[in-house]
């Protein structure tokens, strides 16, 4: 019977305390996913979930300075003999009309190994049901090579875990989704290196679990309840979708996977931004657009590249925003195959207030920046400073900034000159602006 942190688990912890300090937070290149849809049916029978939270993720993956990554493969043994069999999701889609899973992408950013034999090994996808907040019974799995996942992650592609029987999800349609990499391992002589991309820490609540190997006591923990120290803790989401259907049979791989759809506005001009991981027969792509979110009409067409098994980026320039007259506009892509058949991407929506509420000036910058803030009402304020690797080089919580207008100073004296990127929290929403160090 798996349990998920008892009393006995708790003692173990207490020798895990300062693991958290020894955690590496790398951004993966690209630097911002916006969004995974390669497995939405136009009729709504099938759906990735997740899908739509991930507009607003950055993708991260974790280092163990004792070895190896956080989230796969790493290396414990330094403080205690512990080992990472697995890690997990959770995903509830009570509310919904889907009944089965047919399999899940999964974002890695790393699988390789220096002993040849062990490209050979299987990664497992395994799927399992929801038993007092941990993984408990296994529903069903898929398993691809470890050198299968590599050349996924040397294409810039996810990786897509099919199952070959589609499983029912259970009554309570709460589960959880895990990669289990119990055949490898991060050691002197053996260096297996698995890493999952994971949000940003703190950005999203945390839903991720590990099987761990405590003293030859395997069981399940919360990500934030074992990476943690007195004063942080690990709260993290896994790039993980699993694909949920209607039907036993609605759920099928679509000819094109798109992905990364994303934009900005810059001088009332919306500039968006999408790629695909393959193509099959792509005609294109109609770029749609609309005031309220649910009525879309068409802008322009965009070629697609037809066929293709290799990351294709494209771009698009609505030069008509400012004539719409409205603050939030959304966008999606139909896109078309050669015989007709279409499928619809996520929705991305651009808000010109969101834009125009804060901006960072000087900007290259030299010793200090300023963070200038237009707050509607009374407001929690948090700042942050990213450096290109993924590093938090300053964490600045304001509290609460009164109604109005309000500027934040960062001293960026100690800055090594380059590019950063400046994030600001204000309540629950998150915006980033790149800021330039002269």
């Amino acid at each position: 019977m798996r349990k998920v942190f008892t009393l006995f688990t708790f003692l173990f912890l207490i020798g895990y305390l300062a693991v958290a300090q020894h955690i590496d937070l790398k951004q993966v290149i690209p630097v911002a996913y916006q969004g995974i849809s390669g497995h939405v049916s136009p009729n709504g029978s099938c759906d990735s979930l997740n899908l739509f939270d991930a507009n607003s993720w950055s993708a991260y993956y974790y280092e163990y300075r004792g070895g190896g990554t956080v989230l796969g493969t790493n290396n414990l043994k330094a403080t205690k003999d512990a080992t990472v069999l697995e890690d997990a999701n959770y995903f509830d889609a009570s509310g919904s009309n889907y009944n089965y899973l047919t399999g899940a992408l999964v974002y890695f950013s790393f699988a390789n190994s220096d002993v040849p034999a062990n490209l050979n090994k299987d990664i497992i996808l395994k799927v399992y049901t929801e038993e007092g907040n941990a993984p408990g019974t296994l529903l069903g799995s898929a398993s691809l090579t470890l050198a299968q996942v590599h050349q996924d992650v040397l294409a810039g592609k996810l990786t897509e875990f099919i199952l070959s029987t589609p499983i029912t999800l259970p009554a309570s349609k709460k589960f959880f989704v895990a990669i289990d990499h119990s055949n490898f391992s991060w050691s002197f002589k053996n260096h297996d290196t698995i890493s999952i991309v994971a949000t940003a820490n703190h950005t999203t609540e945390n839903t991720s679990f590990q099987y761990i190997n405590v003293n030859s006591v395997p069981q399940w923990y919360p990500v934030n309840k074992f990476w943690k120290n007195s004063t942080d803790s690990l709260d993290v989401t896994l790039f993980a979708f699993p694909f949920v259907s209607t039907s036993l049979n609605s759920c099928t791989v679509l000819p094109v996977n798109i992905f990364n759809l994303g934009g900005t506005i810059k001088n009332y001009q919306a500039y968006l931004n999408w790629s695909t991981a393959t193509e099959s027969n792509n005609k294109g792509f109609y770029v749609e657009r609309s005031k309220d979110g649910q009525n879309f009409t068409s802008l322009d067409f965009v070629n697609g590249a037809g066929n293709s098994s290799q990351i294709t980026n494209y771009t698009y320039a609505d030069v008509t925003l400012k004539d719409i007259n409205v603050t939030t506009t959304y966008y999606r892509l139909k896109q078309i195959d050669v015989d007709g058949k279409y499928a619809y991407s996520n929705v991305l929506s651009l808000n010109l207030k969101d834009v125009a509420q804060w901006r960072v000036y000087p900007n290259p910058a030299k010793d200090i920046a300023t963070v200038e803030i237009n707050l509607e009402t009374s407001s929690k304020v948090n700042v942050q400073v990213i450096s290109r690797d993924g590093r938090i080089i300053l964490n600045s919580n304001k509290g609460i900034l009164n109604q109005g207008k309000q500027q934040v100073s960062i001293n960026t004296q100690s800055f090594a000159k380059g590019s950063y990127i400046v994030r600001l929290t204000i309540g629950d929403k998150h915006f980033s602006l790149p800021m330039v160090k002269e």
